[in-house]
């Protein structure tokens, strides 16, 4: 396709409410302006401004269009500007590659073999203190799933944050999801067993991550997927549809808010017909 209609579909999805849109919303949104357009040719253009910007980061030019494809499903995302960026930045964006990525090692640690991550520490939620965990991993069973089989949700700290508190935060924040990781700097963990005998206080964390099921992963290299060790794995998590559906929410990318005229409309389907 031409120049314009690449640019045309960059546009859509960086101005869409959730910067993502899916394939079928895609041509929704064109079929009148391109009424020969197809659902492939859109793919086929998505996935050659993906190659565009990747020969660009390889020559060391900046990206151009900032686009990414959700590997679990039939839709793409734009990873730069307005929200994304408050969220998607530092720390956060080096986790979302590394995770994005899939490589061997990270899979091996979620136990998927392709994964999806979903920035969504910024922003209030209705859950208290410890109500949003930091990132969403969803778990696809393979390229062509249209759903996540497993959500799980990710506490990210620097140094000096593995502590009980941060295993707490991963465990509260992460209700809802299927698993609950901790994910902390390589250098709260004592290297060998001598060293951590003279910090007894690492191990009595990892103890109380155990008890609570949270995984540990510890990183060297928080950018580069070959510096992610998992140190305890996370257990499966007791599902509670309450907070199932809040988690989803963030992993949706919507509000758990009805306006006072859902809430009426919801009163009326609910009421018997002789009201």
């Amino acid at each position: 396709m031409n120049t314009g209609f690449r640019t045309k579909i960059v546009n859509l999805i960086k101005k869409s409410k959730n910067k993502s849109l899916s394939v079928n919303e895609i041509y929704s949104l064109v079929k009148n302006k391109y009424p020969r357009v197809t659902k492939n040719q859109i793919k086929r253009t998505l996935r050659e401004v993906i190659k565009i910007d990747r020969k660009r980061r390889e020559e060391g030019k900046p990206e151009k269009y900032f686009i990414s494809a959700n590997k679990g499903g039939n839709a793409f995302r734009f990873t730069a500007g307005g929200e994304t960026t408050r969220k998607g930045t530092g720390p956060y964006r080096d986790i979302a590659k590394v995770i994005d990525g899939d490589t061997k090692n990270i899979t091996r640690i979620f136990g998927a073999p392709h994964l999806n991550s979903f920035d969504v520490h910024a922003g209030k939620s209705g859950r208290g203190r410890w109500g949003r965990p930091d990132v969403i991993v969803a778990l696809y069973r393979g390229i062509g799933s249209s759903r996540p089989y497993n959500l799980h949700a990710i506490e990210y700290e620097g140094k000096g944050g593995f502590s009980p508190a941060n295993v707490a935060q991963a465990y509260f924040g992460g209700s809802g999801a299927d698993k609950c990781w901790l994910l902390f700097d390589s250098r709260d963990w004592p290297k060998n067993a001598n060293e951590r005998r003279n910090n007894p206080s690492a191990e009595r964390v990892k103890n109380f991550a155990e008890e609570l099921g949270v995984g540990l992963i510890y990183y060297r290299k928080l950018a580069h997927s070959g510096g992610w060790f998992k140190l305890l794995d996370a257990k499966k998590q007791k599902r509670n549809n309450d907070a199932r559906a809040e988690l989803k929410y963030l992993f949706e990318g919507e509000e758990r808010k009805l306006t006072k005229r859902q809430e009426i409309k919801q009163v009326r389907r609910k009421r018997p017909s002789y009201y």
